[in-house]
């Protein structure tokens, strides 16, 4: 009974720990934000930016890759400040210790929430979570995965795989 209940406060923790794992980071969400892509279309009167072809954003060490990424500047305040960004095609997030893929990616800076849709897959180590939208706070630490018509497995539920580590190894 207590190797049971040892095994399911295990696997409890283990679900939890591996939805956050991105949002953990808590990151600075002042931390400047550096673009590199082949193609950049600025909007002056929009106060939007495009950039297109192989896009790579950095945010200390948070990175976004993807085809596509539309910069939205703020209204009033600082001229160059962002407030938000949307990543389209082949969404890829990482950080040293996991990845995230999607098809689209809404980073709202200001909240410092990271909204990531469409068949989404979180991996840290051999750990992997799969579901249709994952939302991210970078600021609090937390994050939420869930379902949907596109989730992996096609009946709209959140699946997840944890490998077991041996007591006293490290981490993945």
């Amino acid at each position: 009974m207590r190797v049971a209940l040892f095994v399911l406060l295990s696997l409890s923790l283990a679900v939890t720990s591996a939805a956050a794992q991105i949002a953990a980071t808590q990151m600075n969400t002042r931390d400047p934000i550096e673009i590199v892509a082949n193609t950049l279309d600025v909007q002056h009167d929009r106060r939007t930016a495009t950039f297109a072809g192989n896009v790579n954003a950095t945010q200390g060490v948070l990175l976004l890759r993807a085809d596509k990424l539309l910069v939205a500047y703020a209204t009033g305040g600082a001229p160059n400040a962002i407030n938000r960004l949307d990543a389209t095609g082949r969404v890829f997030l990482s950080t040293p210790q996991e990845t995230a893929q999607g098809a689209t990616a809404t980073y709202d800076v200001g909240a410092g929430i990271i909204t990531l849709t469409g068949t989404v897959v979180l991996t840290r180590g051999e750990n992997v979570l799969r579901g249709e939208r994952l939302v991210l706070n970078l600021a609090t630490g937390t994050s939420r995965m869930e379902g949907g018509a596109g989730a992996a497995g096609g009946d709209g539920r959140v699946r997840g795989l944890f490998v077991p580590t041996e007591p006293g190894a490290p981490a993945p």
